[in-house]
C-alpha cells in the first residue's frame, strides 16, 4: 500500500500537511458510502503520521500521576471501588487543536483516549469516560461518526474495561446496531465485534481488585484472567486451565481469578481446590457473601454439615433474608436432627419467598413427621400434644392456603414435561426413521439378529418381502429403467418405473427426479435385478456391488417387461438371458454399509432425560405434599 499515492500527496515529515490531505480526502470517501476507501485512508493517514513523529522525536502524551489521588468512592456492586482523582490524564494535553482544523482534533481526543486508558485507576472509572465524551467533537453529525469508527477501532487493541464502561460507549455510539450492517463488520474483525456484544450482555468481572498491584503487567494479567472467563463460559476446560495457570503465576491472589479457580475446580471434580480457592478469597475479602455461599455449597455436598450451618449463619447475620443459605440452613438443622429448628427456619424463607416449593415441602414433611409421633402417644397424651402442634404449626387451613398453588405449580410442570416429551419422543422417532429407514425397534432386532447373508437364489427365494439382506453382485449393468415419485391429478403420488426410450418419448425424462435405479447383474450364476440410489456409472467401472443392507421385494411387472426390452435395446442379451432371470424378487440397495444413528438422536435424547427428571420429579413432590395432607 503506497500512502503517500492514497493520501495524494508527497512522502513528508509534516504533520500539518498530511492532516490538510488526510481532510481532503475524507471529503471523497464517506465510511457508509465507500468503506473500503474510508478504511485504506485511515490506515495510509495513521502511518503517515507515526512515520513522521518518528523522524522528528515527538514524545507520546504523558499519563499524570494519581499520587494526588482522593479517597475511594463506594460505588454499586458491579461498578468497582475507585479512585477520583483531581486531574485526570486527558485534562492537560499540552496540544490545543485548531478549532477548524477537523482532523486534528480527532487525533487529540484518541491521544486523550489512549492516555486515559494507560491509567489503569482512570480508565476502570466510568465518569472519566464520561467526561471525556462531553467533547463537542463526539456529538458533531459531520465527526462523531469517524470518531466512533476511531474509537471503536482502539479499542480492537485495548479491551479491558468494565462492564459499566462498555455500558457508557454503547449508550454513547450504538455500536450494537452498528455492528448488525455488514459493510461495518467488514471493516472490522468479527472475533472482536462478537466480544464486544459479550462485555454487554454477560456479567462482567471487576476491575478494583487490582488496585492493590500498581507494578503487575495488568493487561497482561487481564487477558489471561478474560481467556480463563470465556473458556469456562464454553465449558472448555483445558483452555481454562491454561489460562488461569498463566494468571496465578502473575497474581495468585486476585479475588476474581480466585473464584473462576474455584469454579473450575468445582468442574473438574476438585472440592478440596475449590474449597481453598473460595476460602482464599474470604481471607482477603471478609465480607465476600458470594463466596461463602459458594464454600457452604460445597461443605454441604461433602456432608460437613457443621462447616455447611456456619457459613449460612455468617450470611444471615449480614443478610437475615437471604433465601438460598435460609433454605441449605433448614436442610442442615433437619441432618443434625433439629427439626423444630428447621421448621423455624423454612417458616421464615417461606415468609419472604412464598413461592420455594422446596421449602414448602420440606417443612410439610416435618409436619407430617411432628403429627405422626404425637399420634403414637397415649389418648390423654396425644390430645395434648396435637394441640400443641396445632399452635405451634398453625390451622391446617392457613397451610392449605400455600400448599394449593404448591400442587398447582407441580402439576402445571408435570402436564408442560409431558407434552414436551411427547413432542422430542415423536421428533426423534422421524428423525431415526428418515436417516436408517428403519424404527428404532427393527434398528435394536437388525443389530442383535444380524443381517442375511445370501451368495444363492435359492437362498434369496427362502427370504420374505421386506426382509434385510447383504450380498455381493456382479458383472453389474445400468438397464436405464428409473424409479421415480408420479402425482395424479388429485394430488396423490405413488411410486413408478419407467424405461429411458419411454421417458424419452413422452418428454417426461426432463421432467421426473428418479430415486432409483434398476440394474441388472449376477447372484451366484443367476442373473438377478438390484435397484440403486445412485447412478450406476461409478458402480460399472468395476462391475461389482457389495452392499451390507439391501431389502428384498417382489419385481413390479413393468420392470419385468421393461427389462426383457432394455436388454435387447442394450444388446446385453449375449450376456443376461432373461429366461434365467430370477422373476421372482429383487433387491432394493439401502445402504451400502449399515448407517449409524442420526447424530439429532443425542441432542433429543438428551432433552429427553431432562425432561423425565422433571416430570417424574414433580410426581415425586406431588406425593409428598399430598401424603401428609
Amino acid at each position: 500500500m503506497n500512502i503517500w499515492r492514497i493520501l495524494d500527496i508527497d512522502p513528508t515529515d509534516d504533520i500539518s500537511t498530511i492532516k490538510k490531505a488526510y481532510a481532503k480526502k475524507l471529503k471523497l470517501h464517506h465510511p457508509e458510502e465507500d468503506s473500503e476507501g474510508y478504511q485504506q485512508l485511515g490506515e495510509a493517514y495513521d502511518l503517515a503520521i507515526k512515520m513522521a513523529k518518528q523522524r522528528q522525536g515527538k514524545p507520546k502524551a504523558e499519563v499524570t500521576s494519581i499520587a494526588d489521588a482522593e479517597p475511594p468512592v463506594q460505588m454499586e456492586e458491579d461498578t468497582p471501588i475507585l479512585t477520583v482523582q483531581r486531574r485526570l490524564p486527558f485534562q492537560h494535553m499540552d496540544a490545543e487543536p485548531e478549532r477548524n482544523d477537523p482532523v486534528a482534533q480527532i487525533d487529540t481526543i484518541m491521544e486523550q483516549v489512549k492516555a486515559l486508558y494507560d491509567d489503569f485507576p482512570s480508565r476502570i472509572y466510568p465518569e472519566n469516560w464520561t467526561k471525556l465524551l462531553r467533547s463537542d467533537l463526539v456529538w458533531n453529525i459531520h465527526q462523531s461518526r469517524i470518531v466512533s469508527d476511531r474509537l471503536f477501532h482502539f479499542l480492537h487493541e485495548h479491551h479491558h474495561l468494565p462492564k459499566s464502561v462498555w455500558l457508557l460507549l454503547e449508550d454513547c455510539f450504538q455500536w450494537r446496531e452498528l455492528i448488525q450492517k455488514p459493510l461495518y463488520m467488514d471493516k472490522h474483525s468479527k472475533n472482536f465485534c462478537q466480544y464486544y456484544l459479550k462485555q454487554l450482555d454477560e456479567p462482567g468481572l471487576r476491575f478494583d481488585t487490582l488496585l492493590a498491584a500498581p507494578h503487575l503487567d495488568l493487561d497482561l494479567f487481564l487477558s489471561y484472567r478474560d481467556a480463563a472467563y470465556q473458556a469456562l463460559k464454553e465449558n472448555q476446560l483445558e483452555q481454562a486451565s491454561s489460562s488461569l495457570n498463566a494468571a496465578i503465576a502473575l497474581f495468585a491472589d486476585e479475588p476474581e481469578l480466585l473464584r473462576l479457580q474455584g469454579e473450575y475446580c468445582q468442574r473438574i471434580g476438585d472440592t478440596d481446590g475449590a474449597l481453598d480457592a473460595y476460602s482464599r478469597i474470604i481471607s482477603i475479602q471478609p465480607d465476600d457473601i458470594d463466596s461463602y455461599l459458594a464454600r457452604a455449597y460445597i461443605w454441604y455436598h461433602k456432608q460437613h454439615i457443621t462447616e455447611t450451618q456456619k457459613d449460612c449463619e455468617y450470611i444471615l447475620s449480614q443478610l437475615p433474608n437471604h433465601p438460598e443459605a435460609l433454605s441449605l440452613l433448614g436442610k442442615c438443622q433437619l441432618k443434625l436432627g433439629n427439626a423444630a429448628q428447621a421448621k423455624v427456619t423454612f417458616e421464615q424463607l417461606l415468609a419472604n419467598s412464598p413461592h420455594d416449593y422446596e421449602a414448602l415441602i420440606l417443612l410439610t414433611q416435618i409436619r407430617g413427621s411432628m403429627m405422626k409421633q404425637a399420634k403414637k402417644l397415649p389418648a390423654k397424651e396425644r390430645k395434648l400434644a396435637l394441640q400443641q402442634l396445632t399452635a405451634e404449626l398453625g390451622e391446617r387451613e392457613g397451610l392449605n392456603k400455600q400448599i394449593k398453588p404448591a400442587i398447582h405449580f407441580q402439576v402445571a410442570i408435570a402436564t408442560v414435561a409431558l407434552a414436551l416429551i411427547m413432542l422430542f419422543q415423536s421428533l426423534l422417532f422421524n428423525a431415526f426413521v428418515d436417516h436408517t429407514k428403519l424404527t428404532p425397534i427393527s434398528y435394536i432386532q437388525l443389530h442383535l439378529n444380524g443381517l442375511v447373508n445370501i451368495s444363492s437364489p435359492e437362498a434369496l427365494g427362502q427370504i420374505g418381502p421386506n426382509q434385510f439382506v447383504q450380498t455381493k453382485i456382479t458383472n453389474l449393468h445400468d438397464l436405464k429403467i428409473y424409479r421415480y415419485s408420479k402425482t395424479n391429478k388429485d394430488g396423490n403420488s405413488s411410486i413408478a418405473y419407467d424405461n429411458y426410450l419411454t421417458l424419452n418419448e413422452t418428454g417426461a425424462i426432463r421432467s421426473i427426479t428418479p430415486s432409483g435405479w434398476v440394474n441388472i447383474g449376477y447372484l451366484g450364476d443367476t442373473p438377478i435385478l438390484v435397484i440403486t440410489k445412485e447412478s450406476s456409472i461409478e458402480i460399472e467401472k468395476t462391475g461389482i456391488l457389495e452392499f451390507e443392507m439391501g431389502q428384498v421385494m417382489d419385481i413390479p411387472p413393468k420392470v419385468l417387461m421393461d427389462t426383457e426390452k432394455m436388454l435387447q435395446q442394450l444388446e446385453l442379451n449375449p450376456m443376461f438371458d432373461f429366461t434365467k432371470l430370477h422373476q421372482n424378487q429383487m433387491i432394493d440397495v439401502r445402504y451400502m454399509t449399515i448407517p449409524s444413528p442420526p447424530l439429532e438422536i443425542y441432542f433429543y435424547g438428551l432433552l429427553l432425560l431432562v425432561l423425565y427428571r422433571f416430570f417424574f420429579g414433580s410426581l415425586y413432590k406431588l406425593y409428598i405434599i399430598t401424603r401428609v395432607y
